[in-house]
């Protein structure tokens, strides 16, 4: 990969991102400088051995002799409360130095979940919301995960993210806490080989959401420095290499820039949060991958951003990439481009997105004062349940 895109990896703060399988050594320093003695290791119930990086993880550590390793591999698709918890009593049974978590966003997350549960105490329902541990707990530092993505598109290695579901609620509620930003994620391509196509696009356009949206947030530019030029060359990755990816899962050119594309857009929505495709389809799960939903959402989203005249300029950076003489253009292109990937063209291709949940959808969301404030054109309280109930309507 070019030099600058590892530079761009590099430079981000809050976690170090290790690219390349030959350095997974580099586990065996962290570890000899921590004194470890015991790792969890926590997993998916096939993606982490499918994928070979629960093998190399194994013959990496097997140099240190004296560490014990305890594994817990019972993380599905869409983690939720009962999971979590079943794993803070394993963390709790097991007492390690130290966790790491192999896999896609569900492992990552529910791992980040419980490890910040079992350290800081209380159950997830106290986690739940913005830096509820840290301003708690002010200059008071937890261990953080070490995170293996298998996968392209979460970004969850390198953000204070956790999505868990409350089946009692049946909704997807979030934990955004700085002191769960993973300290170490090792990117390695060949991990990634072994995704399916479905999850390769869907992954692949939740990282382009995720750069999109943060690109397109021009409130929060003063958040950090490097978010836009992070976001661009994100979206200008996925945008050559996610059909190259799709076409050729072993790819390995395509799948190290889809690796390097989803971390870079993880750093992008550290800082820049994301906005109306992100609200609205935030508990359709099971009815739809998440990263299909956020990208059929984005379309009609994005024309009512451009709607500003900041968004519609910030929207002409894209212009090279998707092609474009206006904004609304730019946006066909972007369209057009998830049509050649195979993206269905909208949301009536999946039965289960129906009236009654878009209705309820528009409802809901519409009582999310922060999220509406925060999107790249801000959605008045008053007229928020129109306005949204215009967008998913649009999206089908």
């Amino acid at each position: 990969m070019k030099t600058k895109l590892i530079e761009l990896l590099e430079s981000y703060n809050d976690t170090a991102l290790i690219f390349g399988k030959t350095r997974m050594i580099m586990i065996n320093e962290i570890f000899y400088t921590g004194k470890t003695h015991k790792v969890a290791i926590f997993s998916g119930a096939n993606s982490a051995a499918k994928s070979g990086a629960l093998t190399e993880l194994f013959r990496v550590l097997s140099v240190q002799t004296k560490i014990a390793l305890a594994c817990f591999s019972e993380i599905t698709p869409e983690p939720t409360v009962e999971t979590v918890e079943r794993m803070i009593k394993f963390l709790q049974d097991e007492k390690p130095d130290e966790v790491i978590a192999i896999g896609g966003g569900s492992p990552l997350d529910a791992a980040k979940a419980a490890w910040l549960v079992y350290q800081a105490g209380g159950t997830i329902h106290d986690y739940f919301g913005v830096n509820k541990f840290s301003s708690a707990n002010p200059g008071r530092k937890l261990k953080k995960i070490i995170a293996i993505p298998t996968t392209a598109g979460t970004g969850s290695e390198a953000t204070p993210y956790a999505n868990i579901v409350d089946t009692k609620l049946q909704v997807k509620k979030l934990i955004s806490e700085t002191e769960i930003i993973p300290e170490h994620s090792f990117l390695v391509p060949e991990f990634t080989h072994s995704m399916p196509r479905s999850v390769t696009l869907a992954t692949g356009c939740d990282a382009l959401a995720h750069a999109i949206e943060g690109l397109l947030n021009v409130g929060q530019d003063s958040a950090d420095p490097h978010a836009n030029e992070r976001a661009l060359a994100a979206i200008s990755l996925i945008v050559e290499y996610l059909p190259q990816a799709l076409a050729d899962g072993n790819n390995q050119n395509a799948r190290s820039a889809m690796a390097i594309a989803s971390a870079l857009a993880g750093m992008v929505i550290r800082h820049k949060s994301t906005g109306l495709p992100h609200l609205c389809s935030f508990s359709w799960f099971g009815r739809i991958e998440h990263g299909i939903a956020v990208v059929l959402l984005l379309p009609a989203a994005w024309r009512y951003y451009n709607a500003s005249p900041v968004v519609a300029e910030r929207t002409m950076l894209l212009s090279p990439v998707f092609g474009g003489n206006n904004p609304n253009e730019v946006v066909d292109g972007f369209c057009a481009f998830l049509q050649r990937c195979g993206v269905p063209s909208g949301l009536n291709a999946f039965s289960e997105i129906t009236p009654e949940l878009l209705k309820n959808t528009a409802a809901s969301a519409a009582q999310n004062k922060m999220k509406l404030e925060l999107a790249p054109r801000p959605v008045p309280l008053e007229q928020s349940q129109q306005i949204l109930s215009q967008i998913l309507q649009q999206s089908l």
